[in-house]
């Protein structure tokens, strides 16, 4: 199985929905290839606060606790190579003016960047970029996808088809017996990635 069809059946598995513009990065942007990540990516496009920013923001959807965070599974490199290489134009330019956005509202709410704001307040902040996009897609579901959902779902997508992701996060078997459709699970227990 290749990264692509994972990265649907987790999505499937999520009942996640995916937007157009993740879904034809994933599919188109890099052929038949692999996405292979160098550590430490940097992209051409972001400047160093975004950058930093892009870190942030994925280690809060996506913190440490038992488990690894969106940090350790390299999900910021993730996020840099997909907007970088496989995302077009007109959505790179959304995302960064999110970015930009979200740093200026951190300066108008609490006098400071995003990035000099406490945990609490850049929760805070993001809450409500999340509340503002589902408000969005209630009244416009064919808009494009606004910054929070693009920065959510790569972070998740990026997280879950990770080595990390598939094996910290959730349950892993490398090869897989017999289907069984109706698993009991127990209290606690960790979801499937196979």
């Amino acid at each position: 199985m290749d990264r692509r069809e994972a990265i649907f059946k987790v999505a499937t598995l999520m009942g996640v929905t995916l937007s157009a513009p993740l879904i034809s990065g994933l599919v188109y942007g890099q052929g038949n290839t692999l996405l292979a990540i160098p550590d430490g990516y940097i992209s051409p496009l972001a400047n160093d606060n975004q950058q930093k920013m892009i870190a942030e923001i994925a280690e809060l959807i996506i913190p440490t606790t038992k488990t690894p965070g969106a940090k350790a599974a390299k999900v910021p490199e993730f996020i840099n190579v997909l907007i970088t290489d496989c995302y077009p134009e007109q959505d790179q330019k959304r995302f960064f003016s999110g970015l930009d956005n979200l740093d200026e509202a951190a300066k108008k709410a609490y006098g400071k960047g995003f990035l000099a704001a406490t945990k609490a307040q850049q929760t805070e902040l993001l809450k409500k970029a999340e509340a503002d996009t589902r408000a969005l897609r209630a009244k416009q579901p064919s808009a494009p996808a606004p910054f929070f959902q693009m920065i959510k779902e790569m972070t998740v997508t990026g997280y879950f088809t990770s080595e990390i992701g598939a094996t910290k996060a959730l349950n892993y078997i490398a090869v897989p017996g017999a289907y069984r459709p109706c698993e009991p699970m127990k209290p606690g227990q960790k979801t499937w990635a196979t």
